[in-house]
Parts: C-alpha cells; sequence; structure tokens
C-alpha cells in the first residue's frame, strides 16, 4: 500500500482521537488576544496536570483595585469547566471554554462574554535550534493500540531544503526535523527517519512549544499511525552546524523535498482536519 493510501486511511480512523488527545492546554503564562480583557485582566496562568487545571487570573483595576480569580476545573476532550473564586468578596464564577490547539482556545467569562487566549511563546519555533535538545517521538497503530517510542537527541542543523528553514540533525545522523516556511505543509514540522534509506518514515506535526502532535507515515506498512513529540530536556552542548553538500545533508534534503512534492496537498488536508 502506498505512503497516500496510509495517510487516508489514517484521516478516516485516527483524527477524532488526535484532536482529544492533544488539545488541552499547556502549562504557562496566557493572555487574552486581540487586545481584550475580561473584568480588566488580560494575564492567565494556567498550571494542567493530567485532566486537572489550577487558574489563576489577575483582574480588576491597577493599583489599588486589583484582586484575583483563581480555582481549580476538569480537561474533558478539548473542553474545560472551572468554578473560579474571587480574592476580593469570595464570589465564584464558572468559566468554560475549548481549546483547538494546546496553545490556543476560546474562555467564556460570565457577564464578559467569549475571549480568545493564546499561551505566551518564548522561542521561534521555525529556527533548527529550538530544536536542539531530548525528544520522546511517539507512533501508535490507530487500530492495534500498540505504539513505539524512540528517544531522539538534536545536536546538530543543516541548511533547509526547497521550503524549509533549517534542518535539526540528531545524534545518529539519521533522523532530522525541519519547519516548513512555504509549500503545501508551509506551518508544519516535518520529520524523517532514515536510518533504513530503502524504508523512509516520516513525520508531519504541528508543533505547540515544547510538544508537537499529527501523523506518521511509513512506507513499508499499510498499519495506521499517529505521531506526537514531547521535549524532555534542552542542549547543554555545543550545537554543531553540518556543512550543506554533505552526504547527510543531501540525503536529508532530499527526503523532504520529495515527501512534500508528492504527499504534501494530501498530508495538509488532514492535519487541517486535526484542528
Amino acid at each position: 500500500m502506498s505512503i497516500k493510501s496510509i495517510i487516508i486511511g489514517s484521516a478516516i480512523a485516527g483524527l477524532s482521537f488526535i484532536n482529544s488527545a492533544f488539545a488541552a492546554p499547556q502549562t504557562g503564562t496566557w493572555l487574552i488576544a486581540n487586545g481584550q480583557n475580561a473584568y480588566g485582566g488580560d494575564i492567565i496562568n494556567i498550571d494542567a496536570q493530567g485532566q486537572n487545571l489550577f487558574v489563576i487570573f489577575a483582574v480588576g483595576e491597577v493599583p489599588n483595585n486589583t484582586y484575583f480569580l483563581y480555582g481549580r476545573g476538569t480537561i474533558a476532550g478539548d473542553n474545560v469547566d472551572m468554578e473560579l473564586t474571587s480574592s476580593k468578596d469570595l464570589s465564584t464564577r464558572r468559566v468554560t471554554g475549548s481549546f483547538n490547539t494546546s496553545t490556543t482556545g476560546v474562555l467564556n467569562f460570565p457577564g464578559v462574554g467569549a475571549r480568545s487566549v493564546y499561551r505566551v511563546k518564548l522561542e521561534d519555533e521555525s529556527n533548527p535550534q529550538s530544536m536542539m535538545g531530548a525528544w520522546i517521538f511517539n507512533y501508535q497503530g490507530v487500530t492495534s493500540g500498540i505504539g513505539v517510542s524512540q528517544i531522539r537527541y538534536f545536536n546538530s542543523f543543516a541548511p533547509g531544503s526547497v521550503n524549509g528553514s533549517g534542518i535539526a540533525i540528531d545524534a545518529s545522523g539519521k533522523f532530522a526535523c525541519e519547519y516548513q516556511v512555504k509549500g503545501d505543509l508551509q506551518g508544519y514540522y516535518l520529520c524523517v527517519d532514515f536510518t533504513v534509506t530503502t524504508s523512509l518514515k516520516v513525520f508531519s506535526l504541528k508543533r505547540s512549544a515544547n510538544e508537537a502532535a499529527g501523523l506518521y507515515v511509513r512506507e513499508d506498512s499499510s498499519t495506521r499511525y499517529i505521531g506526537n513529540a514531547q521535549r524532555m530536556s534542552t542542549s547543554n552542548e555545543s550545537i554543531i552546524l553540518v556543512k550543506e553538500g554533505s552526504d547527510n545533508h543531501r540525503i536529508i534534503t532530499s527526503a523532504i523535498n520529495n515527501f512534500v512534492a508528492n504527499y504534501g496537498a494530501s498530508m495538509k488536508t488532514l492535519m487541517m482536519e486535526q484542528r
């Protein structure tokens, strides 16, 4: 079966699972978008642990009438439901919302309405050096439920492919990832595993800070896979620049270019259905 057939089969069987698994909000500092606020505040801190979250939200007039809304809630798929208590008068407000990705969503505040929110990002994800360090890459068969986990330590980078911004390469020299700045998969990461050059394996992922999720395809298998990645640590070693035209660079860029040319449009359609 071709990669294209595998991709189409994955769309039918696996996209709903991917949505529910990776749209929970990331822990960190969030802002209300579009210059808006709720109760006079726009900075929200979310701590998500499993299916639970804790929120603290500074509101009111600065400097003398600032108070906090704080409380716990639950995560169910893409949706959150929480009861926040006011530090000013101990009144409570039920806030609900949903997250279409782990770094973007909408919260509904009583008496205010819906507000778009987004997690603050501290690095440029298009820069290959932002991948440096250790990551866990996982892929799981949609029908079998059996998964494989691999640790990848990125310690070098190389000039970009036709559509990319620069390639991050792991210590084995046989696994590489690149952010696509143009073409069918613009805004997505492509990670290629060419440990066996006759059997190309590709992750197509939407990265959100220290995690990523999407699809995983293999040329030599008809099994349907979902894929994800999570950062374990950043790099504390010197980063190596792989020269353009080296053997590994030629293999990597050829693999990325060929995959985008042959399957980019189909993959983009499926990745968009995850949003």
